[in-house]
């Protein structure tokens, strides 16, 4: 917020009080107040990029400057109940503008923590073999929208943009309106273009990533670029016609389908089959990364992929999503659950790879709990479930960033959550970084005791020991039912053998 943005605040709020409670007092100055005030608004307007969060006070300026005209034209014939009708205009005024504060004007992302600069690219591939069910036209291809975000030694290229189709974004993202964004092209993402991969490594594990439902892949800058520094090529898919919006080769933008089965309200009736092209979609990528040198000969990434050790990151269906790929596609080695409710087969599963399951502090329902132990229950190899206290559902994503540090005390419990962004991330990232790098590769790391002792907020609910690996279940794949008698229930730091 600039200092002419503060001054236009405390004049509006100034004179909007004065006439509510004090119009007789000294009338000459509240009208050149009034006056002074609009002419801030005007002057903020002239100067200064459009902020959604100014434009009540802008009214409220307006309306104190209209009621000093008024009273100039024609004083002494208001009537009592124009000035009650006036008072709760301003009162309701007041209300608005005070609530637009409590979001930021240009979100601030916390910068990556890990030892290495980042670098992104973005990739646009169409599957030849896959029709497009998600549109009308029959003669569509599948296309796969990813952001590759890596470890690099430079920073001199041009800064990595937040939304990749800002000047047309649609009419709303993640359930808020488009015009709050308006400024996000301000967002520092910490990462740069198209710069050279580190020379720390020839090749660099990888991580694929998978949004929430209807969420752009944008709204996790903030992880996978930490991710990134800390040394993994972080891959995030772009969902066409299911994510808020997405670029499609060509420049084509998109936003989200009609079909009712992403845009019906929960419970969603095939919601199963959103998660069935996701899963195509994550194998289809990973195709594509292992020929990249084909593909894309120019890009910096060719030849840096380490495609022995891949792993798979999702949150909220991207995280049910990760379970599916985990079970149907033995090239991912390891698999990560950011608060993800599990739907139909993927609980399932009995993965034979670790696979990591950090919550939010939300309360669950017996659909989500029941899923999710049914999974663990099932893992061959180990794992371990997470809570993040004082963290919601949307904590995971870049959203405490768009309201300010008031805005998430007073408002943020029961929707962003109370963390920062710049906590959730850390608390995110190092706990992700514990528990993949060993499968991925990665020595030297901290362990998950660690990064618990660092980050009191983490609370380990269950640790899964590994189980006596055999023939039969290092060759199956997934999709058998756990059949306990009972649901079992295990203490924070109990051990299921």
């Amino acid at each position: 917020m600039s200092i002419l943005d503060t001054l236009l605040i405390v004049t509006a709020l100034t004179a909007a009080l004065w006439w509510a409670v004090s119009r007789h007092q000294r009338p000459a100055v509240l009208e050149a107040f009034s006056f002074a005030t609009v002419f801030l608004a005007v002057l903020t307007l002239a100067l200064e990029d459009m902020r959604w969060q100014l434009v009540p006070w802008q009214a409220l300026a307006t309306a104190v400057a209209a009621a000093a005209t008024l009273r100039r034209w024609r004083p002494g014939h208001s009537r009592c109940w124009r000035r009650v009708i006036a008072r709760c205009l301003l009162v309701a005024g007041l209300a608005a503008a005070s609530v637009a504060l409590l979001t930021a004007f240009v979100p601030t992302l916390p910068e990556p923590t890990g030892p290495y600069k980042v670098g992104s690219e973005i990739f646009r591939w169409t599957d030849g073999q896959r029709p497009e069910t998600l549109t009308a036209n029959p003669s569509d291809h599948r296309q796969v929208i990813a952001q590759a975000w890596y470890p690099s030694d430079a920073s001199n290229g041009r800064a990595v943009p937040y939304f990749e189709a800002q000047d047309h974004l649609p009419g709303a993202i993640g359930g808020m309106p488009s015009f709050m964004f308006g400024s996000f092209g301000d967002i520092a993402t910490h990462a740069s273009v198209g710069v050279p991969v580190s020379a720390a490594r020839k090749t660099w594990p990888v991580l694929l990533f998978s949004p929430g439902l209807s969420l752009p892949r944008e709204m996790y800058t903030a992880l996978c670029a930490d991710l990134a520094s800390r040394g993994y090529v972080v891959v995030a898919l772009s969902e066409p016609y299911e994510s808020a919006v997405s670029v499609l080769a060509g420049g084509q933008v998109v936003g989200q389908t009609t079909h009712p089965d992403v845009m019906g309200p929960p419970p969603h009736p095939a919601l199963q089959r959103l998660i069935d092209i996701r899963a195509a979609d994550s194998s289809f990528a990973l195709d594509q990364l292992s020929r990249l040198g084909q593909l894309e000969p120019n890009s910096p990434l060719a030849g840096h992929f380490d495609l022995e050790h891949v792993g798979i990151a999702g949150h909220s269906l991207g995280g049910a999503t990760a379970v599916q790929v985990m079970a149907g596609d033995r090239r991912f080695k390891v698999g990560v659950n950011l608060d993800g409710k599990l739907f139909g087969k993927e609980a399932e599963a009995r993965l034979d790879r670790p696979f990591l399951w950090i919550q939010s502090g939300d309360p669950k329902t017996a659909e989500y709990t029941q899923g999710r132990d049914r999974l663990l229950h099932g893992l061959r190899d180990g794992g371990s479930l997470l809570t993040v206290r004082g963290s919601t559902h949307v904590s995971f994503t870049d959203s405490p960033s768009y309201l300010t540090s008031l805005g998430r005390r007073l408002a943020g419990g029961a929707t962003v959550g109370s963390i920062s962004v710049a906590a959730m991330t850390a608390m995110t990232g190092d706990a992700i970084a514990a528990f993949v790098g060993p499968a991925l590769g990665v020595k030297g790391g901290r362990s998950l005791n660690n990064v618990r002792a660092v980050h009191p907020g983490i609370r380990l609910e269950r640790r899964i020991a590994a189980k006596a690996a055999t023939a039969a279940s290092r060759a199956a794949i997934s999709f058998r039912v756990p059949a306990p008698t009972s649901p079992f229930q295990v203490g924070a730091n109990e051990v299921i053998g």
